[in-house]
């Protein structure tokens, strides 16, 4: 009997596993994407109701003021787009308005965590809309913030960011904050960056669809972490995490919200993920995060209300954890001869196997 011959790829069934697919699919078609090009920041301010967008639109404005510098021609001018449903926003902050569509301004939920801890009165949010026009990003290399967030040091913020564009993101396709207490990574969406490629083009598809599939309000990290081991194992996507400096976060070191405790920093904090952009609190934060430039340390709050305090060792943070280890403190990146965590570029995490993770898909 003849052999029959095997059915053209327009023909065949999708994979239906998770992780690990080879089919061949076109990336995501991108309105103007060969036109992005230089390196900028983008930040969101949007809004279904009133409320919601001012309180936003309010936050990027001061957070973007915080990056802005007088021009000179020994250090360039930044450029910022905001992607806000607001008429109109200030052109001596942002360089690109973005305006998304009404239709896909979504409603948002005020409990997007789930009920637990939920006060049905916050502001509906929602992170769709972010997904959909993060790959609108008029740039090749886009830093994508959240609107809570200081910059500390201008001059640094714009050599991290030109180092980026001139690097190629130092070969990476998406870089960000890690909330991971242990080894490996899990992404803090505050803070990403991104190289558009073919690679992150279908990651992002592939992370907005998830984002539908889980939810519109639902948590976009989950979806990004999905998203990412799916591509890392289906298209080689190559995955890196922002050094601290420019990544500065607070994150739960216990079972509870509070004590927060930040990564180990040595030397200056540029970036940080804080809500007192337009306040004298960001000023604060700056200088508590960089009294001891030089130093290792990590920051901590012991409760709410509590101020920041420096903690130098594994001794004195497991002291004031009461705990047998200290959380996110004894993460030095072991890659390549590389003893300590980099703090000029992205670097490479510990990134474990996809096919050995269980996704919630």
């Amino acid at each position: 009997m003849p052999r029959l011959s095997p059915p053209p790829d327009s023909d065949l069934l999708p994979n239906p596993r998770p992780l690990g697919s080879t089919s061949v699919a076109a990336t995501w078609s991108v309105a103007h994407e060969a036109q992005k090009h230089g390196a900028g920041i983008l930040f969101f301010a949007y809004g279904s109701k009133q409320r919601t967008l001012r309180h936003f639109l309010e936050e990027a404005d001061a957070s973007a003021r915080s990056f802005r510098t007088v021009r000179s021609a020994n250090r360039p001018r930044l450029q910022i787009a905001v992607v806000s449903n607001n008429e109109t926003v200030d052109p001596s902050v942002f360089d690109v308005h973005i305006k998304p569509r009404p239709d896909l301004l979504f409603a948002g939920d005020p409990c997007n965590y789930g009920p637990k801890g939920c006060k049905p009165n916050q502001r509906p949010r929602q992170w769709a809309t972010r997904l959909y026009y993060l790959a609108q990003s008029p740039f090749e290399i886009t830093w994508a913030l959240d609107s809570n967030t200081v910059c500390c040091d201008i001059s640094s913020a714009v050599k991290f960011l030109h180092a980026a564009e001139m690097s190629g993101l130092w070969g990476f396709d998406i870089a960000t904050a890690n909330q991971a207490a242990g080894h490996g990574l899990y992404p803090h969406n505050w803070n990403l960056m991104i190289r558009w490629s073919r690679a992150s083009s279908n990651l992002m598809r592939d992370w907005l669809l998830m984002q539908f599939r889980r939810g519109l309000a639902a948590d976009d990290q989950g979806t990004l972490f999905a998203a990412m081991q799916r591509q890392r194992a289906a298209g080689g996507l190559r995955v890196g995490q922002m050094p601290t400096p420019f990544a500065a976060a607070f994150y739960s070191a216990t079972q509870s919200f509070y004590p927060r405790l930040t990564r180990p920093l040595t030397r200056s904090a540029v970036v940080l993920h804080i809500a007192a952009a337009k306040s004298d609190a960001a000023a604060e934060a700056c200088r508590a995060f960089n009294a001891e430039i030089g130093t290792r340390r990590q920051l901590w709050i012991h409760s709410k209300g509590a101020s920041m305090a420096p903690l130098h060792n594994m001794s004195q943070c497991k002291k004031a954890l009461k705990k047998a280890r200290c959380a996110y403190g004894d993460q030095a990146a072991r890659v390549k001869g590389h003893e300590a965590v980099e703090e000029e570029k992205v670097f490479q995490p510990a990134l474990r196997d996809p096919q050995q993770l269980s996704i919630k898909f």
